[in-house]
């Protein structure tokens, strides 16, 4: 079974680094630096191993020596498949119709950064997609490497093993064995996030694309699960939710505690004291509502060496989905109608979307 890591960490994010393999044969000849080139190459090589392992699940489900336990995932995956495209209305292609084992936990490791007193994102260009506010790498001890060096330079950094991305529908993306013994509930919602970045995507806003992906995965797992019509996964789901949403208030206020410290004009000093300061108590808040709601503490674990770096992770998800899912109550449920409002938006300038996600968290609100 795959280890796991809080859906913040970068476990469902990675969506540029399996786009390195076809952006590296156009890449390469322009890039220039040792560093540059080796990342290119190791992205190649590295997707080019998870793809050329891929055996259709077709194949799998219909050979006795496939262990039963896998057979009946591959079988939940292939009917959240055809959920997925007639009732989210997406349009999945091949995706996710092949299994690949790549005997190891995590398929890459992520890194986020951020200078030590500020909640600004240090950011990666790439050809043709783009900025994002992580990189990934397929070897633990190449993400490792580019960590010591940001340290270096005086950066916090978070780095985490990443189990499932997308490539945005660049190749036909498999299912690895490193999420597929997810409980059923979670393997669904991990799919539907996935599919969803093959819908919209839009160069340098990963707040944007992990927003709208996440809005579009929490509604579908709503949907698949009274689909099956499984009370249990239900309640479980319900539970949650409310660990998730306490976990992304607490966190979120302590992040708006963290940017007016910052933005002060307090000594780097005194900076840097009530740092520590706001993050030990964000840890008790959590605790505390944790024993206030009688919840299971999902989170706990995820409190353990908290930086700025890590606390970026949760606003790249988190920070317009109410605003996506007041966009699909007003397109009345209709994701046809929504996928199109959101594209339409997609193509604004980046401050006008940006107001106009905001005026739809204000709704949401009320």
């Amino acid at each position: 079974m795959g280890k796991r890591t809080a859906i913040f960490s970068g476990t469902r994010l990675l969506t540029s680094t399996g786009l390195l393999l076809a952006l590296a044969i156009v890449a390469i000849p322009l890039v220039q630096g040792c560093s540059t080139l080796s990342y290119y190459q190791q992205a190649m090589v590295g997707q080019y191993n998870v793809l050329s392992n891929r055996i259709d699940i077709e194949t799998l489900i219909a050979d006795e020596n496939t262990p039963a336990a896998l057979k009946q995932k591959l079988e939940t995956v292939f009917h959240i498949r055809a959920f997925s495209a007639i009732e989210m209305q997406m349009n999945i292609g091949n995706s996710y119709s092949q299994y690949s084992d790549i005997k190891r936990d995590y398929v890459v490791w992520n890194i986020t950064a951020t200078p030590e007193l500020s909640l600004t994102r240090y950011q990666w260009c790439y050809p043709i997609i783009g900025c994002q506010n992580y990189r990934g790498y397929f070897k633990q001890k190449a993400a490792e490497s580019e960590t010591d060096q940001l340290k270096q330079q005086g950066f916090d950094i978070w780095m985490g093993g990443v189990t499932a991305y997308s490539t945005l529908g660049w190749f036909d993306d498999p299912i690895l064995n490193t999420f597929v013994y997810r409980e059923d509930s979670d393997l669904a919602a991990l799919l539907i996030h996935e599919l969803s970045h093959q819908i919209l995507y839009i160069k340098d806003d990963t707040a944007f694309n992990e927003s709208f992906a996440t809005a579009v995965e929490i509604e579908g797992l709503r949907r698949w699960l009274i689909s099956i019509n499984q009370e249990p996964l239900m309640r479980r789901h319900q539970l949650k939710i409310k660990e998730k949403d306490l976990f992304i208030s607490t966190v979120s206020a302590s992040m708006n505690r963290l940017k007016t410290v910052y933005e002060s004009d307090l000594s780097d000093d005194a900076k840097r004291v009530q740092k520590h300061q706001i993050i030990e108590a964000m840890k008790e808040e959590y605790t505390q509502g944790i024993r206030d709601s009688h919840l299971s503490g999902y989170f706990t674990r995820w409190f353990d060496k908290v930086n700025n770096a890590k606390l970026i992770t949760v606003s790249n998800y988190y920070r317009y989905v109410p605003a996506f899912t007041a966009m699909i109550a007003e397109s009345e449920g209709d994701m046809s109608q929504f996928y199109e409002t959101a594209k339409k938006l997609s193509e604004q300038d980046k401050n006008i979307r940006n107001n106009i996600l905001q005026s739809y968290m204000l709704k949401a609100a009320q």
